[in-house]
């Protein structure tokens, strides 16, 4: 990336920030390509290179469609690495935080799912498109994590049953609206309609007069 400009401090900003998006995620196999999985086994011949520390909550917005545009070979390895740790996590979800083999669960949402869709969108070529799909989708629909179950039946995540109940709230809905667009581009129709009503979620929680709620009801 070359910048110019006749201010130095915008161009010793611009680099020394691109630099900081350069420090994660790092590269988690040995020299032969081998590297410890999720499952805590040692996996050979993945053919690509396994990468860790996703800080996807904090990545997702900006750094990593910064990657899919300057360097999407390595975008190409790091959404393979997620369909592995989805693989052989055995939690029915893609990654959420990842650190050297193991999920550390921090934070909310599951924005590995907006990482693989604007690779696929971004023309990321190598991993295998259905599977990752399918990979988001189950992600979505796992009821076993952070009242997905809830939001689903209800539209929102209810405050008297989980933490942070307005902010999953919105981190679910924008995943789902992602998931919806790469449903619609495959022509999975029933599967947009059902996300893109998930995405929309939101408005339940939400009145222009008075401006966002905490929802309460869990029935």
């Amino acid at each position: 990336v070359q910048v110019e400009t006749f201010d130095p401090h915008i161009r010793n900003t611009f680099y020394a920030n691109l630099y900081l998006c350069c420090q994660a995620p790092v590269i988690f196999n040995d020299v032969d390509g081998a590297y410890r999985g999720m499952d805590h086994k040692n996996h050979t011949g993945a053919g690509f290179q396994n990468y860790t520390t996703f800080s996807l909550w904090d990545t997702y917005r900006a750094e990593n469609p910064l990657l899919d545009l300057i360097q999407p070979e390595r975008v190409d390895d790091m959404v393979q690495s997620m369909l592995a740790e989805y693989k052989e996590s055995g939690n029915h979800s893609t990654p959420i935080w990842p650190l050297w083999g193991n999920e550390t669960w921090c934070m909310i949402g599951y924005h590995a799912v907006p990482v693989i869709v604007d690779g696929y969108f971004k023309g990321v070529k190598g991993f295998n498109v259905e599977h990752a799909y399918e990979a988001c989708k189950t992600t979505a629909m796992n009821p076993d994590y952070d009242s997905v179950a809830r939001y689903a039946r209800l539209g929102w995540v209810p405050c008297d049953k989980e933490d942070e109940s307005l902010s999953k709230t919105l981190e679910y809905a924008y995943d789902d609206w992602c998931i919806a667009q790469m449903a619609k581009a495959l022509g999975k129709t029933d599967d947009y309609h059902y996300f893109m009503k998930r995405a929309e979620s939101y408005k339940n929680i939400y009145d222009p007069s008075i401006g966002w709620m905490r929802p309460k009801d869990s029935h």
